[in-house]
């Protein structure tokens, strides 16, 4: 912060009696403690304090929907998965099935595991697929559980945007701030709610994909200038001549051009909801969490087709419907946007659904 006696940094924050304080380094040697109302006062204050509060919000919603949900338990399944210590994709996935009161704590965990395990590699994920029938609908919790999370969301964006960060990933500069190791993946998966009873609930393994992250041309251009500057002062010419010819292939495009990065996502769970007579499925949401239903006691418990066992053979066979892409930057794995992958992930029939659900809802 910027003050009297010049400016301070801030190293950590704790939690006394009631009251914040936060360490500050003068950046000579000399430290000292303030509360939360100095700080605030300084510049930069206000922005962590609200991301903490943010952070705290979003567990607090959390909470509450499992408390909520668990009172209204009538069936609970899920397949637990194991947790990767390295970022190399798995050869088999065997998972380990678990019903009743365990399936309802590993659920209860997972719901509100926003933070890395101890032996969790920080490039992956930790997903437990399942379905969890209820008595009475959990609709209004869920959606606010999710508009917790982006709004958590929504805020980092917003304070590494105005941190103007250049070499810092979201990730990074959250676990920096929070001074926990948090996984942004995990945070942005939305708890899928379903309103209604589906006739069957299959979940299938989803293998040779890859992931479209849109890329805004702007934020490649300034990139690739950084870049050339840093080649210019290290005589690099290899580097400038091609950081040079990928500058001129984007003066082509339009300003509001979107590009895609491609990556590689790894072996994955989905599920299918039929809730209607036809034989497609009406609903694919993620299956990363489990997903909850209603359960009408005087309609027939849904048909489920349980989390088989990843075969890695069948996952290297390529997809038949394989979009063309559209090279701009092949060292990049940059694509310009086509018209089929402007979807969020979430497949459907192309059809509403019969019933209230989040599917397909930010939040």
């Amino acid at each position: 912060m910027d003050g009297e006696e010049g400016i301070w940094f801030i190293l950590n924050i704790e939690h006394r009696a009631g009251i914040t304080l936060f360490g500050l380094d003068h950046g000579n040697g000399a430290t000292k403690n303030m509360t939360l109302v100095n700080v605030c006062a300084g510049k930069g204050g206000a922005m962590i304090f609200d991301l903490h509060d943010a952070w705290n919000d979003m567990n607090r919603a959390q909470h509450d929907f499992n408390s909520e949900w668990m009172s209204k338990v009538v069936a609970a399944q899920v397949w637990v998965l194991p947790i990767k210590a390295t970022a190399q994709s798995s050869n088999a996935i065997t998972p380990i099935m678990l019903e009743g009161q365990e399936a309802i704590e590993a659920s209860s965990r997972a719901m509100a595991q926003f933070e890395k395990e101890e032996t969790q590699h920080p490039g992956t994920v930790m997903r437990l697929p399942g379905w969890i029938g209820v008595h009475t609908s959990v609709l209004a919790s869920a959606r606010a559980a999710n508009r917790a999370r982006q709004s958590f969301l929504d805020l980092l964006d917003t304070e590494t945007q105005k941190s103007n960060l250049k070499t810092m990933s979201k990730g990074k500069y959250a676990r920096t701030v929070l001074k926990v190791q948090v996984v942004l993946k995990q945070i942005e998966r939305r708890i899928q709610v379903f309103d209604g009873t589906p006739r069957r609930i299959l979940f299938t393994w989803a293998g040779n994909t890859a992931a479209p992250e849109m890329v805004a041309l702007s934020t490649v251009i300034e990139k690739l200038q950084m870049q050339l500057e840093d080649a210019v002062r290290a005589e690099d010419l290899p580097k400038e001549q091609q950081r040079r010819m990928e500058l001129r292939a984007l003066s082509g495009l339009s300003q509001d051009a979107v590009m895609h990065r491609y990556r590689p996502i790894a072996p994955h769970p989905r599920v299918m909801l039929y809730f209607g007579e036809g034989a497609r499925y009406d609903a694919m949401p993620h299956a990363n969490l489990p997903i909850f239903v209603v359960m009408d006691e005087k309609a027939p418990w849904p048909r489920v087709d349980g989390l088989g066992t990843f075969d890695p053979e069948k996952a290297r066979r390529l997809r038949s419907d394989k979009a063309t892409r559209q090279p701009v930057i092949p060292r990049l794995d940059l694509y310009l946007q086509t018209d089929r992958e402007s979807g969020n992930g979430e497949v459907g029939h192309g059809t509403a659904l019969p019933l209230d659900s989040t599917y397909n809802q930010k939040t």
